[in-house]
């Protein structure tokens, strides 16, 4: 089949303006080529390449937080622990009349004469409850310090409040004691009194005064 003139010409014309058509040709491809796969792609790759440095910023956070998680439960396990310790060392409302029974065995055992052993209304301070122990005793100096001692001694936290010392003439015993002491009774939770609550539960009664003297 015989080619239009048009084109003849141009097959046996010139090589030049052939090769500046082949080159425009290729351009052409190459362009649509871009506008149609390549454009495409790299608006996917640029938009992947977004989210990627989106997921590592998240990482990076998520990381930073479980390493403060981390942190918190070792404080949390560290304050569980001195807690822990702290409640061993208060006694609960169950345990505090052994409590007084210790205390006023360390005072017998101490020389003291005891006429006087009153465990007071609890008073609430947080967690705990403070109950004050009222003591009058009749001694010597060396009689107190070695109570003094012997509490001092006592698993349960117990401290000194308050103390009034008065020398006796006309005894045999050198001084009184006026000494009111304070234990601590762990609560679970610091509930705030409620206006018209019924007072706390007064601890448990007092040892005779003749059985911590005897």
């Amino acid at each position: 089949m015989a080619m239009p003139p048009f084109l003849q010409s141009f097959v046996d014309g010139p090589k030049l303006p052939k090769i500046i058509l082949g080159v425009l040709g290729l351009v052409v491809i190459g362009a649509g080529g871009w506008f149609l796969l390549l454009a495409p792609l790299q608006v996917d790759i640029t938009a992947l390449e977004g989210r990627r440095q989106q997921l590592a910023t998240e990482l990076a956070q998520s990381r930073s937080q479980v390493a403060e998680l981390q942190r918190f439960r070792r404080e949390l396990a560290e304050l569980q622990a001195k807690l822990d310790m702290l409640k061993a060392k208060l006694p609960t409302e169950k345990e505090t009349p052994g409590l007084y029974r210790a205390v006023s065995e360390a005072a017998q055992a101490s020389g003291l004469g005891v006429s006087l052993f009153q465990p007071r209304e609890p008073k609430p301070k947080d967690y705990v409850a403070e109950i004050p122990i009222t003591i009058t005793a009749e001694g010597g100096y060396h009689q107190l310090g070695q109570f003094f001692e012997r509490v001092a001694g006592l698993e349960r936290v117990v401290k000194v409040a308050e103390m009034k010392l008065t020398g006796l003439t006309k005894s045999r015993n050198a001084l009184r004691a006026d000494l009111t002491l304070a234990t601590y009774m762990y609560r679970d939770a610091p509930a705030a009194p409620k206006p018209g609550a019924p007072a706390a539960p007064k601890p448990a009664a007092a040892l005779p005064a003749k059985e911590a003297s005897s």
